[in-house]
This record gives structure tokens, C-alpha cells and sequence, in this order.
């Protein structure tokens, strides 16, 4: 018994001191970290020098998601890369340090639970998917109203939330499990809600919520064995 002891603690201390995330989710949090901590440094004046200082703001001009820009293209039946490189690069521009690092936070963990349960491919659609049709809901809601403006990872967030829930509501086993499957989205609803009221205002909830639909569809559609399913349904109709 304290051979086994000794060897389960040699495997602790031989254990990775950073939690084992998938490597595509490694690369978003650096990605995001890495963006934010260069515009930190600019607005502190410790990089880049005067100039430097307005880096966030020349960021969110340049990389975040315009509901006038798309109003402009759809109108115009033109789609400039200037401006379509918007739908994905405005999840990775944030409003300051605290915006950046709960989005960091939560992508960690729900990438690396989607992720193991689902794999590499589908965890790629999951992550880049919702939020670049999040984006083009903001827009068809907001563009015939008002101009707004959208940045940051939420959406990314509740993408990834969208396919949790799917995939928790499947492998349920009664009715009252599947309810409790929501209870993360209503979980981040009201986190979301009390950050928006600290850090982001606006009406960036619209491409939130549109971004988890379409996770919730998208892991729907992404199931194992979903399109064979379809093609042997489309088989016997044929």
C-alpha cells in the first residue's frame, strides 16, 4: 500500500503544472492574450511610445464588427476583405484588461470541455462559426434602426456554450437532466448582464444569443453518425 501511495505522489509531482487544453484552444487564448497585452502596453505608454496610446481605439476602428459596414455591402452587393476580415478579428479585440481576461477565462474551460468531448474539427467550427454569424445577426437586427458597433469574445463564449448545452440536453438521461442542461447559458446570462452593466454596453447581447443558437444547431448538425443518418433517410425517399 505505500509502494502504490509513493508512486501515485511521484505522478503528481510528474504531472504538467498547466491544465492539459486542447492546442487549438491554447492558440485562441494566446492569440487573445498576446492582442491584449500589446494594446495594454500602448495605453500605458510603456511600448510604441505617444503614438502608441491609441492603439485600442485604432484596433476596435479597424478590426471590430460594423453594423454600417454591413448595411454599406449589403446595399452595395460588394464584400471588400478590408471589411469582411471584420466577422472573425472582432472577437479578438477587447475594451481593456477585465473584458479580455473573462473571455480568456471562460474559453479555456468551456473549449476544453467541448473539445474533449467532441474533437479537433468540431471544436474549430464551434469556436470560429457562431460568433462570425453572431456578427451578421447584430447587423440585420441593428442595421435598419441604428449604427452599433460589436468587438470582443462573448460571442466566441456563447458559442461554445450553444454546443455544451447540445451536447449535455443529448447525453441527459430524463427529462429533468435535459432541463438542467440550460443552466449554463442562464448561468451566463446573468454574468453576462452584470459585466455588461461594469464594462460593455450596448446591444452586443443580440450577436451573444444568435451565437448560441448557432451552436446549440451547429453540435446538432456536427453529431457522430448525424449525416449518415441524413443520407440513408435521403436514400430510402429516393
Amino acid at each position: 500500500m505505500a509502494e502504490d501511495e509513493r508512486e501515485e505522489r511521484l505522478r503528481d509531482l510528474n504531472a504538467s503544472p498547466l491544465n492539459p487544453l486542447p492546442a487549438l484552444v491554447w492558440l485562441v487564448i494566446l492569440a487573445l492574450a498576446g492582442i491584449e497585452l500589446v494594446l495594454w502596453l500602448g495605453g500605458q505608454g510603456i511600448v510604441g511610445g505617444p503614438e502608441a496610446l491609441g492603439w485600442r481605439l485604432t484596433a476596435l476602428q479597424r478590426f471590430g464588427f460594423s453594423t454600417g459596414l454591413q448595411v454599406w455591402m449589403l446595399e452595395n452587393l460588394r464584400l471588400p476583405l478590408l471589411h469582411l476580415v471584420r466577422y472573425p478579428a472582432y472577437s479578438f479585440v477587447h475594451a481593456g484588461p477585465l473584458h479580455a481576461v473573462l473571455v480568456i477565462v471562460l474559453i479555456a474551460a468551456l473549449g476544453k470541455a467541448y473539445g474533449e468531448a467532441q474533437g479537433s474539427i468540431r471544436l474549430f467550427l464551434m469556436i470560429f462559426l457562431p460568433p462570425i454569424l453572431g456578427a451578421v445577426a447584430f447587423g440585420l437586427v441593428l442595421g435598419a434602426h441604428e449604427l452599433g458597433w460589436l468587438f470582443g469574445g462573448m460571442a466566441m463564449v456563447f458559442g461554445l456554450v450553444g454546443g455544451l448545452t447540445w451536447w449535455r440536453w443529448r447525453v441527459a438521461g430524463d427529462r429533468g437532466a435535459r432541463v438542467r442542461a440550460f443552466g449554463i447559458i442562464g448561468a451566463l446570462l446573468l454574468a453576462r448582464l452584470g459585466f455588461g452593466l461594469m464594462v460593455e454596453s450596448g446591444h452586443g447581447w443580440i450577436a451573444e444569443l444568435a451565437a448560441f443558437a448557432v451552436g446549440f444547431g451547429l453540435a446538432a448538425a456536427m453529431a457522430p453518425g448525424r449525416w449518415a443518418a441524413l443520407r440513408a433517410r435521403l436514400l430510402d425517399r429516393g
